[in-house]
């Protein structure tokens, strides 16, 4: 038998208790698949990143199971078929991980990494003297100081 994560994404319009039921029924549809459930994690409510059948956001369960190659197929089909599921993943679990994820500590990791550390603020430039305007050439001055460049540059 082989190891497997399952993933799904409930409405978040159940209470706790049932979602509680839901989960018992889910795992009740991957006993009947044929595999056995490790353990059931409930990973909280989430909102999601775009709305799923006119749901903005979603209860996540982690399920570690043991199954069969032919079994997962099976499952993967009666739980795409179940209405109350907006979105499953069943992957071959990794034996490195061994950690659950936890939305909660991801999110107070990315606030302290958004907090941004006070710095000193630089100092001012020094204070240049205004630039002074000279007189304004006209074209035909422009036009001939431009012809005096060009033929000194060529002889």
């Amino acid at each position: 038998m082989e190891k497997y994560e399952l993933l799904l994404i409930l409405p978040a319009k159940y209470t706790d208790a049932e979602l509680a039921e839901m989960a018992d029924k889910i795992k009740g549809i991957v006993t009947a698949a044929g595999a056995n459930v490790a353990e059931i994690h409930d990973l909280g409510r989430r909102k999601l990143a775009y709305p799923i059948k006119n749901a903005r956001n979603g209860n996540y369960f982690l399920f570690y199971l043991e199954a069969e190659t032919p079994v997962v197929a099976k499952l993967n089909e009666m739980l795409r078929l179940s209405t109350d599921i907006l979105r499953h993943l069943l992957i071959v679990r990794d034996e490195k991980i061994i950690k659950i994820p936890s939305f909660a500590e991801e999110e107070i990791r990315r606030e302290r990494a958004e907090a941004p550390a006070p710095r000193p603020l630089p100092p001012p430039p020094p204070q240049q003297a205004p630039l002074q305007i000279k007189e304004k050439i006209t074209m035909e001055e422009l036009d001939k100081k431009l012809d005096e460049i060009l033929t000194d540059d060529i002889l």
